[in-house]
């Protein structure tokens, strides 16, 4: 699987900014239009009551994720898995519980188990807006996609023209479909567009590198046999 360009908390913060920013104007329009002032009054208290709620389950979670591996006893792992799932289950009626379907999968896929993984991402992107959580999940489902060789259809989740924040990870897991089905050529294009991307976004490009250096020794091995 292609190394994660972002961390998993920095991807959520990221998301939980954008919902900031933007969600209460999605709301407020819903409502406005439904209901009057007081029942707008009443709904926001409900909504943030809720996210408080949700809140500080998600923040637990994270909290227990960010410790060292070697701190993560199996009992840490289960406690990890009922929070993400107590944020999924309990409070769907907001983005924390997409942001636990993240978790699940990412915990799923870290066991191996690309399957459950899968399904978990693919429950997100049914339920995601438009914006970062979908794209979250559509990149790191593509990537679970190779992982099972399911490399046309891992292809067919990557936008033509993927959004900048995300440009470099879709462009990466691209690579590594192409490169799986035998296409070394198009892989590094797409890895050297990765580059590009990841660079222009300041993050670390050591692993595209490696990537590119290699596919390009394969051209030269095949251009001199």
């Amino acid at each position: 699987m292609s190394e994660e360009l972002r961390t998993e908390e920095e991807q959520v913060e990221a998301i939980k900014k954008w919902w900031s920013e933007n969600g209460t104007s999605l709301i407020l329009s819903v409502v406005v239009v439904a209901g009057g002032w007081f029942g707008w009054n009443t709904y926001q208290d409900n909504v943030r009551t809720t996210g408080e709620a949700a809140s500080a389950v998600y923040s637990q979670l994270v909290e227990k994720v960010a410790q060292p591996a070697a701190e993560q006893s199996d009992a840490v792992k289960a406690e990890m898995i009922d929070l993400a799932e107590q944020l999924k289950n309990d409070y769907s009626s907001t983005v924390y519980s997409q942001f636990g379907g993240l978790f699940l999968a990412r915990f799923a896929a870290d066991n191996g188990d690309f399957d459950t993984a899968a399904s978990e991402l693919e429950a997100v992107i049914a339920a995601a807006e438009e914006g970062p959580v979908k794209l979250t999940a559509q990149v790191r489902l593509a990537n679970i996609l190779v992982q099972l060789d399911k490399n046309d259809e891992a292809l067919a989740l990557i936008p033509a023209q993927p959004d900048s924040a995300y440009a470099a990870q879709f462009n990466e897991v691209k690579g590594d479909a192409l490169f799986r089905k035998g296409d070394s050529a198009a892989a590094r294009d797409a890895y050297v567009a990765a580059k590009a991307a990841a660079q222009d976004a300041g993050i670390n490009t050591q692993t595209l590198q490696r990537k590119i250096d290699s596919l390009t020794s394969v051209e030269l091995v095949a251009e001199e046999s």
